[in-house]
């Protein structure tokens, strides 16, 4: 399923403008659909978003790296500890430990929130997403974009009826 990415858009405001804080820094720039047209920030930012989260997939990696480079030690029933004298495969061990650390790394580095920012200031201002960013971005992307729009429109709404409903 291929999703086309719109043209960017001609504002001259900065991308953060009018931006709403979500969670852990990261925030939704200002969105104002024309027609039928893609939140493209949006999507940015769920994949974003969703990126991260996958970097969790790096502990498992990690906890087998850890279990083949150091002894293991195990406790029976009678609440006694045993360590292992020697590790199963310290070199093999080391090297999944190296290999998991560098992919987390790089993992990380990709998708951290300086890049998201870089990507969408330049997409503000009318240059294309980068083709590893906009290869990336699926509908799935686009639809947990208008999905926070939505739920925040909500929020937004909700706060100003009660403000307005308090006595002053």
């Amino acid at each position: 399923m291929s999703t086309s990415v719109p043209a960017a858009p001609t504002t001259t405001s900065s991308a953060d403008s009018g931006a709403v804080l979500l969670f852990n820094g990261w925030y939704l720039p200002r969105y104002q659909p024309k027609s039928a047209e893609a939140d493209t920030t949006g999507a940015l930012l769920a994949m974003f978003r969703r990126r991260r989260v996958a970097g969790y997939a790096f502990t498992i990696p990690f906890i087998v790296g850890m279990s083949l480079a150091l002894p293991i030690s195990s406790t029976d029933s009678y609440g006694r500890t045993t360590v292992a004298s020697e590790a199963i495969s310290p070199p093999l061990g080391i090297a999944v430990l190296a290999g998991t650390v560098a992919g987390f790394v790089a993992h990380a580095n990709t998708y951290n929130k300086k890049h998201l920012l870089t990507v969408d200031h330049a997409y503000a201002a009318g240059k294309a997403i980068p083709a590893k960013y906009r290869r990336g971005l699926k509908q799935q992307h686009f639809d947990e974009a208008a999905y926070l729009r939505e739920a925040l429109r909500q929020q937004m709404q909700r706060e100003q009826l009660q403000t307005s409903n308090t006595p002053k």
